[in-house]
């Protein structure tokens, strides 16, 4: 059986005018995430990155923390993240009144409301009631489930996998995989931390999670400092 080590990127610039590029904590969790797999003499066949920049940035990191060139990496776009900025101006159209959505507006640094809207903006988008945006629901998870297909595809004996993904394309992924409702996708997504690795065991006709939002690399009292969700 081959095994796949999906990981979360690292923490991203919540705030910022580009939230698609890492904090500065990001890039310290990246190169921790590596500098455990290194301790671990873990080793990887193959890298896979979603087409986002905070996914090379981490990917870029884990590897400078492995002491290894990682330049040869395959790049999967079913692996990106939905768009949350167009999702929340399509929500905003035909939800506008939401107590929520003008919170948001007068504050957008409010980390509560915004985790506490994107819920509800996720469970509206899932239930195809948000008019107007680019991607919908079932566009998304299908680009998922082709990111999934290829890499069943890439399955051999003993065969090792590291991709970086995001939180919602993994949640997505996780619920391919399990057979979740949709409705219960995303709350796998919202407690999903940076740098959390999700395990399978896989072959081209099947994949199996064995371990889900592990962060073994961050559980002792010195390290709970990088642990983060956004």
């Amino acid at each position: 059986m081959s095994e796949l080590h999906l990981v979360r990127h690292a923490q991203a610039s919540f705030g910022s005018a580009n939230y698609d590029q890492l904090s500065d904590l990001g890039h310290q969790q990246s190169r921790l995430l590596g500098d455990y797999f290194k301790q671990r003499n873990m080793r990887f066949d193959r890298l896979i990155v979603g087409d986002m920049h905070r996914h090379h940035q981490t990917m870029d990191g884990i590897c400078a923390g492995m002491g290894i060139d990682g330049s040869d990496r395959l790049v999967l776009p079913g692996l990106n993240e939905y768009n949350f900025d167009e999702l929340t101006e399509a929500y905003g159209v035909s939800h506008g009144d939401n107590p929520l959505f003008q919170k948001l507006n007068d504050d957008p640094s409010d980390k509560k409301n915004f985790y506490r809207l994107l819920r509800q903006i996720l469970t509206a988008w899932t239930e195809d009631s948000i008019p107007g945006v680019a991607e919908t629901w079932v566009q998304f998870k299908t680009r998922v489930e082709d990111a999934h297909n290829q890499i069943k595809l890439l399955a051999d004996d003993g065969n090792k996998i590291l991709a970086i993904g995001s939180g919602g394309s993994i949640s997505t992924f996780v619920g391919l995989v399990l057979e979740i409702p949709d409705e219960n996708v995303f709350d796998l997504n919202l407690q999903y931390k940076n740098t959390a690795i999700s395990h399978f065991f896989f072959n081209q006709k099947k994949m199996n999670l064995t371990s889900f939002n592990n962060i073994a690399h961050f559980e002792s009292n010195e390290m709970e400092k990088f642990i983060t969700y956004g």
